[in-house]
This record gives structure tokens, C-alpha cells and sequence, in this order.
């Protein structure tokens, strides 16, 4: 009797035990590297591999080739670079940025090889949220980088237009990896050209809305952080034809668009049912940031 009720005791604890594995099941996503490699901390990372992988898989028009990353061994040797880097040596505050930034967007891009088939970012469980980022012998996920490192940390809004997370209506990833010494130019040129992408923010002059990108939405208490208003931060950086609107019709009113998580790549099959429409107003010719 007494074994009997041992085996059953074996049995309910497996059982257990897998129902509180069953829910993570894939809710962390795969990486290419998972251990720090041997030889000790590296005081910096060579980012002439991050380069070429971009130059390898990035066309002209931002979109990435999937299936040339997946085969792509120079964002491997990067990642082990930054497996290995010591993040408490940096001598600047721009080198420590222009790190963090190449070191979020690279596993970005390894998340995305490492757990095909995607279509849709959400269509990996933990993309955000899992610690699968292997920096300087430390795990980290996207949003402790994001939130933890350059909200609370740095407080560079700018950066929020820099951190790629390969959708559709992302920040497009930058053709160059971010440099120390001059990250403050690529950051001014990374929010114009998202503020001037059509696809992303609209001017309806018609009826006197500009439609940003959800980004500015969700990023507001950091924006609002060096500007007084939304609208000031947009004029700082927006084309010279918003910016004039802006400057004779005071009173624009502003909107935020949906979200679009679906993959922006150049190889991804795209499901054969037609995804719903995002919210978005309907174009005018006398609209648009062009």
C-alpha cells in the first residue's frame, strides 16, 4: 500500500511539475549564444563585424533578408564579442551608447533568425520580456536595455528612434552600427528621418491632425522630459514643410497611429489572409510628410 502511494506521489509531483513548465514553453526565444565564450573580458567589441552583417542583409529600403542573416557567422562573432565586453569600462557616456544600441539591435536580429517561422514579432513568446541577451556575462532582455538602460539611465529620447525592433513601423535599423563619436549626428539623423517617413507619421492638413507614430505615444514622459510640449519636440526635428505648417496653424491637433508588429523583411512568407488594416487616416493630396 505504501508503494502504491509512493508511485501515486511520484506521479502527481511529475505531473506538477510539468504543468508549471508547460506555460514557458516557448516564452523564451532562442539565441545564438547562450555562454560567454573562454579567454576573459574584452574592453571593447570590434564593430566592423556589425557592419557587415548590415551591409549583408539590409536593402536599400530597410527591409532585412532573413534568410541571408540565419547563414550570417559576422553577428555571431559579434554577439560573443559582446558576450565578453566589460560594460562597467567605458570612458564615455556616448561609447557606453552607442554599445547598449548595437548590442539591442544585434539580438533583435538573432532573436528573429534564431526562431523562425515569424511573420510577426509578437508572434514570438518572450521577444520582449525574456533574458536572452548575453552582455558582458550579464543576461538582459529588449526591455530591460530599453527601459532600464536608456530611459532610466540615460535619458536620451533620441535613442527611442535608434533601438530597432525589426516591425514594419519600427525606427528603421541604421545601415551602420552607432559610433562614440558621433552618435549625438546619427541620433538627430535617425529621429528626422522617422518623423519624415510617411508610412509612420501623416500631416493631415485637411483636417489639421498630424498622426504620429504610436513611438511618440509610448515614449511621452521621456520626450516631455526636453521639450515643453509633444508639438515642440516634433519641430525640432520634423521636415522643413511640417514645421512650417505647425509654425502658421497653432492649434494642430495630434494623433497616434496603431501599431503594425508584422516583420519588415524582404524573404518572410506574409500570411495568405490579408491582415486587418491599421488606423490610420485616410491620405489626402494635401497631406503627408513627404
Amino acid at each position: 500500500m505504501r508503494s502504491k502511494i509512493l508511485a501515486l506521489a511520484v506521479r502527481v509531483g511529475a505531473i506538477l511539475a510539468l504543468a508549471f513548465v508547460l506555460p514557458s514553453c516557448g516564452s523564451v526565444p532562442m539565441t545564438t549564444v547562450t555562454t560567454v565564450a573562454e579567454g576573459g573580458p574584452v574592453a571593447y567589441v570590434d564593430d566592423s563585424l556589425f557592419l557587415r552583417t548590415l551591409s549583408n542583409c539590409l536593402d536599400a529600403n530597410g527591409a532585412i533578408s532573413y534568410s541571408k542573416l540565419r547563414g550570417d557567422s559576422d553577428l555571431s562573432s559579434y554577439l560573443r564579442e559582446i558576450a565578453r565586453v566589460r560594460t562597467d569600462g567605458f570612458t564615455s557616456r556616448p561609447q557606453a551608447q552607442a554599445f547598449w544600441l548595437n548590442a539591442h539591435n544585434a539580438y533583435v536580429l538573432d532573436i528573429i533568425r534564431s526562431n523562425p517561422p515569424v511573420r510577426a514579432i509578437s508572434d514570438i513568446g518572450g521577444f520582449w520580456g525574456a533574458k536572452v541577451a548575453l552582455i558582458g556575462g550579464a543576461y538582459y532582455s529588449l526591455s530591460d536595455i530599453e527601459h532600464s538602460i536608456f530611459t532610466k539611465q540615460f535619458r536620451e529620447p533620441r535613442a527611442f528612434f535608434a533601438l530597432f525592433d525589426a516591425a514594419r513601423t519600427s525606427p528603421a535599423l541604421r545601415a551602420e552600427p552607432y559610433s562614440e563619436y558621433r552618435l549625438s549626428a546619427q541620433l538627430d539623423d535617425q529621429t528626422r528621418k522617422f518623423l519624415a517617413d510617411s508610412s509612420k507619421n501623416i500631416l493631415d492638413r485637411h483636417s489639421n491632425v498630424l498622426y504620429l507614430s504610436q513611438k511618440f505615444s509610448e515614449y511621452s514622459d521621456e520626450l516631455l522630459q526636453v521639450s515643453n510640449t509633444m508639438i515642440d519636440f516634433v519641430r525640432a526635428f520634423a521636415p522643413p514643410n511640417i514645421t512650417a505648417w505647425i509654425s502658421a496653424h497653432p492649434t494642430v491637433r495630434l494623433a497616434y497611429l496603431s501599431y503594425d508588429y508584422t516583420i519588415n523583411a524582404n524573404d518572410i512568407e506574409q500570411p495568405h489572409e490579408q491582415p486587418a488594416p491599421r488606423k490610420q487616416p485616410v491620405r489626402r493630396s494635401s497631406g503627408g510628410i513627404r
